[in-house]
């Protein structure tokens, strides 16, 4: 399983090994020999733009299948709940993911480049300028673009936005932050695990 991959010990922790396999932010951890590495691993790593706007427009893309699923099934008419997917609107989720993608992408690297202590202390810093700054972003954006999308004026937008956005916040900063935490937490390999 780990063929090819050699382990480099750590530099502020000279008796300690990290076992980091994927991290396409370190340079720490587990290196692969040169020429070892999977495709889908050069794949993804060289392409991490591309990889993470394809990958937030295909997680709407099926966050939106599975909303419509679920109100097919609330529906009490028979004839109403055999619908078919509604493709207009799961196109308009992917334009949506595909175009917030790559200003996800870009906050989560500089992210990464301004808060690289993986302590305890640190992963909750990161975790408070996320739901700070990305967080109301993100979903300022979600609502703009796809309202947009469907046709909406500017007004009606905003109006959405103004109806939404608080209890959306709210839910997020509920939902997140501990999925995140763990996403941060093995982000690096140089700190030590508290």
């Amino acid at each position: 399983m780990l063929r090819g991959l050699r382990l480099i010990k750590s530099a502020t922790i000279p008796f300690r090994i990290k076992n980091q396999i994927v991290n396409h932010y370190s340079v720490r951890g587990l290196q692969p020999e040169p020429g070892s590495t999977s495709f889908w691993s050069r794949l993804l790593g060289k392409y991490l733009l591309v990889t993470n706007t394809v990958g937030l427009g295909l997680l709407l893309v099926v966050g939106d299948a599975v909303s419509q699923q679920y109100e097919r099934l609330e529906k009490k008419d028979k004839v109403q709940a055999k619908e078919k997917l509604d493709i207009s609107r799961t196109v308009r989720m992917l334009l949506t993911g595909l175009l917030i993608g790559p200003i996800q992408h870009a906050f989560y690297v500089r992210l990464d480049q301004y808060f690289t202590d993986t302590s305890r202390l640190g992963v909750m810093r990161k975790i408070f300028v996320d739901q700070l700054i990305m967080s109301p972003t993100y979903i300022f954006l979600f609502f703009y673009i796809s309202s947009l999308l469907e046709g909406h004026t500017i007004k009606e937008a905003n109006d959405e936005i103004a109806d939404k956005f608080l209890m959306t916040w709210k839910l997020d900063c509920c939902f997140w932050p501990g999925l995140q935490y763990f996403n941060f937490r093995t982000g690096k390999t140089d700190s030590p695990v508290e």
